[in-house]
C-alpha cells in the first residue's frame, strides 16, 4: 500500500459520485476548497493532487482513510471492474517511450494502461505510451506519465494547430503543437512561445503525426 494507490482511489471515487450525478465538479470543488480548473484536471487525469490538498477533500467530503483501504475490488484496481463510474478499457501500450533522447516506438507492446471506457471509446485507434519527462514541454507533458493518443488517419491527416499530438521528428519524438508551413512543418516552442521549422520534416502529416494527445495520466510528481 502506497500513496499514489489511495491518491488513485480517492480520484476513482470522486469521479464515480460525478458521473453518477450525486455531485457537480462546480459543487465538488466549492465544498472541496480546490479550484474548479485544477480539480477538472486531475479528475481527468491531467494533474495531481498534493497530499494536503488530498487531505482537505477527505476531511473535507467526511472520507474516512479506511474507506480507501478497504475499498472494493472494483475500486483498488484499475484492471479490475469499473473504478465505481463505469467500465475501465485496456489499452495496448506501444514499444518503447515518447520523449527527449528516445525515438518514437514504432512496434505495439504486450503490456497494457487502464482508463475509463467513456475516455477509450470515442476514439477510432486508441494506442497508449510512456511519457519520459520534458522540460521543454508545456507543464501538462513534461512528466512521467501515461499519453493516450488517437492514432486514427483523420485528425494527423489535417491536425488543429491548437491541439497535441504525438510526433516521429527522424530519430526523436516529442508532444507538441504542429502546422504546415508550405511543403514543411513547424512545431511550437513553448520556451519562446514562437513556431519554428522542424529540420528534415518529412512532407506527409501521417509520417510525421503518429497521434493526437487525448489524455495524459501522470504517474510520479504531485502539485
Amino acid at each position: 500500500m502506497d500513496f499514489q494507490l489511495l491518491h488513485t482511489r480517492l480520484l476513482a471515487l470522486l469521479r464515480a459520485r460525478v458521473r453518477n450525478g450525486e455531485i457537480t465538479e462546480r459543487a465538488l470543488a466549492r465544498i472541496t476548497g480546490v479550484s474548479q480548473p485544477h480539480l477538472h484536471n486531475a479528475l481527468k487525469g491531467a494533474r495531481l493532487l498534493s497530499t494536503a490538498m488530498a487531505d482537505q477533500i477527505l476531511a473535507r467530503l467526511r472520507i474516512d482513510l479506511v474507506d480507501l483501504l478497504t475499498a472494493p475490488e472494483t475500486l483498488r484496481s484499475p484492471y479490475n471492474g469499473s473504478l465505481q463510474s463505469g467500465a475501465c478499457r485496456t489499452v495496448t501500450l506501444l514499444d518503447g517511450t515518447i520523449g527527449p533522447g528516445h525515438p518514437y516506438p514504432q512496434a505495439i507492446g504486450r503490456s497494457g494502461y487502464p482508463f475509463h471506457q467513456a475516455d477509450v471509446d470515442p476514439l477510432q485507434s486508441p494506442v497508449a505510451a510512456w511519457l519520459a519527462p520534458d522540460p521543454c514541454r508545456p507543464a501538462a507533458f513534461n512528466g512521467a506519465g501515461v499519453v493516450l493518443l488517437d492514432c486514427s488517419a483523420g485528425p494527423r491527416f489535417d491536425p488543429h494547430e491548437d491541439a497535441y499530438f504525438a510526433l516521429d521528428l527522424d530519430g526523436a519524438s516529442t508532444i507538441g503543437r504542429v502546422r504546415r508551413d508550405g511543403l514543411g512543418w513547424c512545431l511550437w516552442v513553448h520556451q519562446s512561445a514562437t513556431w519554428q521549422p522542424i529540420p528534415h520534416a518529412p512532407r506527409s502529416s501521417l509520417d510525421l503525426i503518429k497521434g493526437r494527445v487525448h489524455l495524459v495520466v501522470h504517474r510520479v510528481q504531485s502539485i
